[in-house]
Parts: structure tokens; C-alpha cells; sequence
């Protein structure tokens, strides 16, 4: 072991499952829980470091209030968390998530890079825990044994028996057989077991780095599904929902389908229904509005809202447009038609909207009604008019008869009626100038070509010198079915086929286009 103070007792905490909102530091010692832990050897850098010895004996004499989790991946999901509480009658409060996968590779990742940083450990040869040694001291004292046996019986064979040249001899022999362990047998076992000492660490190296590189490339690919996708479909679609919050919706989708399976008793219901509370509340922590997945909204319901997330700069900028287009498209129509109506995605309810006869008048449409109830009252005075002064004529015309006979009255009636008939075709540029729709009431061509510039034109963006995005102009639309749209409506206007096939043409169309659309309109 390590007696060197470089293990980080934070990150050793989090490799236990101890959150760091668990960890804190007061009066020279690590807490845990607000209770003493451990007295660090040193800090460096703000961080609390220890040797793994202390930290393991530390570990296994803290006794924590509540068990500790240790994170995996393969964590108990919410609903097993519930059941579980059911099943043991405790219920929680709030919902505590499992840390997410990114964090936990990464948390490995660098415990084990600190680890590998560590300087490798002094070596140490202890002879007395050596088994290899003390098999070899064995045999030695075994052979000493045999061989003092042996002299001994050879000295007594020439009738020496037990002297001082024995006990002499005995001692050489246990001398010699002595120094060839500390001079020979020693250090052959010394260098054995240090070359099993660096086996060993070249051994946990290697290790290591594989395991190193199995987390990194692990790390990328969860890194590719988490992040990377995400970002990828918020380009698509303008909308980003983070990894976190699409877990959470998935937790409170899968607790909604517990709950409202058929087995699941009022007790366990609510049980589940309170651990979805506790997400809820997580999800609304990230900025997400919980409603759409609320206690009172069902599992089929709530999965329609699962992509719902933030919208994008680039997301808030194509809604502004589209809001910008639908206000232009609603002017267009108030001002073709002098009612008010509303901005709307479909273009085509604008027109339904205009043809409400309870729609208010815009000031130009008010203005055009009165012009036009104003032109009604002189046509009815003139009329009246035209038929007092058709008696008083009669009447006249009857009397120079009378008077000065038929040739005289005829002259007279004829230069009456060249006068009357000035005055009528002025009376009548008179009312054709003051209603705008003439005669026939409907709209020109030039005013359905600008309806439709109106209704089906879209802006053109570029950029400007700064690289903002601004507005150069407008072009008829592109898109196959607002483009049949707006052949409907040029049809729908009434005008001759003439005129149709002029708007056609000025709008863009092609020959063989309006050839085509002719034929899904065969009665037009």
C-alpha cells in the first residue's frame, strides 16, 4: 500500500456513491453526512488527499444513517424503486435520479487516472512472509540436520563419540550452511520476488489502460447519444431537449403506465404518483413546464409531449417569420376585402374569415360603405328626379302642342333630352369613380394578382455586413401545395379565362404547371 498522502478523498467518496452535496469540510476534518470522516494528511489545491490504507479504514468504520448507494449502470428504475417502497411501506418525499451515465464514465475515468498518477510504491522484501524463503530456509535446516547426523555417526565409528571437534564441526557446518542462505538463497529470493513485484505493477498498468481505453471510447459513444444526437435534431428541428430531461419524461411515461395498469392497487398508485411528483419537480429545475405531463394527463397523452423541449435561436427565429408572415397574409386580405380578420396558419381561413358577414369593418372598409350607401342615395334622388322631370316634360310637351303644334314641340323635345343626356354620362362617371368595384362588383385583375403576390409571396433572407440575418425581399413560394392554393384562388376569382391565364403567368407558373392543375380542376 501507498504511505504517501495522494489519494483524493472527494473523488474516492463519489467512486462510493456519496454525492457531493454529502461531502463538506470543517474543523480540519472531511465530513460526511455533517459527521466526521476523516483527517486528511494534506490539502492540495483545496483538495483533501490521504493515503488508501486510511481512507479504507476510514470507509469501513463510517456508519452511515442510511445506506449509501453504490452507482451502476444497470440502476433499479423508478417503478422498482416504487414497488420496492410499497412493498416496505416507505415512501419518499422527493425523487433522487440516478447520476447520469456521462458523469459516472467520467467520475471512473478520472479515479482511475488519479490512481495511475500515483508514484509506484517503495519495495519492500520481508524474508519472514516470503513463503518461497522459508521453504528454502526449511530444506537448508533440513540438510544441516542430516549432514551434523551423519558426522556425528562417522566420529563415533573412529571412536571420537561426542567432543569439542564435534560440536566444532557441527558448527562449521551450520555456519557455512548459514552464510550460503544469507550470501546465495537470500538474494535469489529477494530478486524473485521483486521481479514479481514489478510483474505485477506492469501487470496492473496494463490493465489499466485498457480499461482506460474501454471507458474513453465508452465515454464517446455515450457522448454521441447524448449530446451529439440531441444537438443533430435540435439543427433539425429547432427544438433541444437535454439527455436528462428526456430521461426524466421516459421515467414519468413508464411510473404514468404502472400506475394505470389494472393490477396496481390505490396504495401502489399513489406511491407511484408521488415519485412522479418528485421528477415533475426535476424536470421544472431544468426550465421544462411539468404540466404536460401533470398527475391529471394520461400515458397516451403525455407521450405526444415527449420532444417537447426548448426551442433553438434558430427555432425562435423561423416561428418569428412564420408569426410575420401569417400578420402580412391577414393584412393583405383586410385590405382587399375591409374586414378585419385574424392571422392565422391557413392562409385560405383568411378568406373564409372575410366572408363572414358578422366580421367588423376595417376604417377603409367603413369608408367604402359609405362612399357606396352615399353613390345608392344620389342614384335614388336621380331617379326621382329623372321621373318629375319626365311628367313636368310631358305635361310641357302636351301644352306646345297645343299652343304651337306638333313640329314646334318635337324640337323642343329633342333638345332636352341631348341636354338630359349630357348630365346622365356625367352622373354616371360620377358613381363609377366613387365605388371602386364598378359595375360588376367584383375584383379586378390587377387586385386578385396583388392578393395573391400577398397571400404567397415568402421573404428572402441574406446576410449583411456584420452577419446578421435581415430581410432583402420577397419571391412567389415554391411549395407545391401552396402554389395549387394559389391556382384555386386565381380560378375561384371569376375573371375570364383571359385574365386567369395572365395572373397565372405573372405569378410564376409555367405553361405546362397550369396545364396540370387544370386537369385536377376539370370543371373550371
Amino acid at each position: 500500500m501507498a504511505t504517501t498522502n495522494n489519494y483524493g478523498v472527494r473523488q474516492a467518496l463519489n467512486n462510493k456513491g456519496v454525492k457531493n452535496n454529502q461531502i463538506g469540510y470543517k474543523d480540519g476534518f472531511v465530513t460526511v453526512n455533517g459527521k466526521n470522516f476523516l483527517k486528511p494528511g494534506s490539502v492540495t489545491n483545496g483538495s483533501a488527499m490521504s493515503t488508501q490504507q486510511n481512507f479504507n479504514n476510514a470507509w469501513q468504520g463510517m456508519a452511515p444513517t442510511k445506506p449509501v448507494s453504490v452507482p451502476t449502470v444497470a440502476k433499479a428504475s423508478p417503478m422498482v424503486q416504487a414497488a420496492n417502497n410499497v412493498r416496505n411501506n416507505t415512501t419518499t418525499s422527493t425523487f433522487t435520479p440516478p447520476t447520469p451515465r456521462l458523469e459516472q464514465t467520467l467520475n471512473s475515468l478520472s479515479g482511475l487516472a488519479n490512481t495511475q498518477a500515483s508514484k509506484l510504491p517503495e519495495f519492500k522484501y520481508d524474508p519472514d512472509s516470503d513463503p518461497a524463503y522459508q521453504a528454502a530456509l526449511r530444506e537448508a535446516q533440513a540438510n544441516l540436520g542430516t549432514a551434523q547426523r551423519n558426522t556425528n555417526a562417522g566420529l563415533r565409528a573412529t571412536g571420537q563419540g561426542r567432543s569439542s571437534y564435534s560440536e566444532t564441526l557441527a558448527n562449521q557446518l551450520a555456519n557455512r550452511s548459514m552464510e550460503s542462505i544469507a550470501n546465495t538463497t537470500l538474494p535469489q529470493m529477494m530478486q524473485q520476488a521483486y521481479g514479481r513485484f514489478i510483474d505485477k505493477a506492469n501487470y496492473d498498468q496494463s490493465a489499466a489502460q485498457q480499461q482506460a481505453a474501454q471507458l474513453a471510447n465508452l465515454y464517446g459513444l455515450q457522448y454521441q447519444q447524448d449530446v451529439t444526437k440531441n444537438m443533430d435534431e435540435a439543427q433539425l428541428t429547432g427544438t433541444y431537449l437535454p439527455a436528462e430531461a428526456r430521461q426524466a419524461i421516459n421515467n414519468i411515461l413508464a411510473l404514468k403506465n404502472q400506475a394505470e395498469d389494472k393490477s396496481t392497487t390505490s396504495d401502489q398508485r399513489t406511491a407511484l404518483s408521488t415519485q412522479a411528483d418528485g421528477i415533475r419537480r426535476q424536470l421544472q429545475s431544468m426550465g421544462i413546464n411539468p404540466a404536460a405531463y401533470g398527475a391529471n394527463v394520461n400515458a397516451s397523452n403525455a407521450s405526444q409531449n415527449a420532444s417537447a423541449g426548448f426551442r433553438t435561436l434558430a427555432g425562435q427565429q423561423s416561428d418569428l417569420q412564420q408569426k410575420q408572415s401569417n400578420m402580412d397574409a391577414a393584412s393583405t386580405v383586410s385590405q382587399l376585402t375591409g374586414r378585419v380578420v385574424a392571422p392565422q396558419n391557413d392562409w385560405q381561413g383568411l378568406y373564409r374569415q372575410a366572408n363572414d358577414p358578422n366580421a367588423p369593418l376595417t376604417m377603409q372598409g367603413q369608408q367604402q360603405q359609405f362612399n357606396n350607401n352615399l353613390a345608392q342615395q344620389q342614384q335614388q334622388f336621380t331617379e326621382g328626379q329623372q321621373g318629375w322631370e319626365n311628367q313636368f316634360n310631358q305635361a310641357k310637351f302636351n301644352e306646345d302642342v297645343r299652343q304651337f303644334g306638333m313640329q314646334y314641340a318635337i324640337s323642343q323635345q329633342q333638345l332636352a333630352l341631348s341636354q338630359d343626356d349630357n348630365a346622365r354620362q356625367w352622373a354616371d362617371l360620377d358613381y363609377k369613380q366613387a365605388t371602386s368595384s364598378g359595375a360588376s362588383g367584383g375584383l379586378t385583375a390587377n387586385q386578385v394578382l396583388q392578393s395573391m403576390k400577398g397571400l404567397y409571396s415568402v421573404p428572402v433572407y441574406g446576410t449583411n455586413a456584420d452577419g446578421d440575418s435581415v430581410k432583402e425581399g420577397t419571391k412567389i413560394t415554391t411549395d407545391s401545395a401552396q402554389r395549387q392554393q394559389m391556382f384555386q384562388n386565381v380560378v375561384d376569382a371569376g375573371l375570364s379565362d383571359a385574365e386567369t391565364r395572365q395572373i397565372l403567368s405573372s405569378l410564376g407558373m409555367t405553361t405546362k404547371e397550369i396545364s396540370d392543375y387544370k386537369k385536377l380542376y376539370q370543371g373550371n
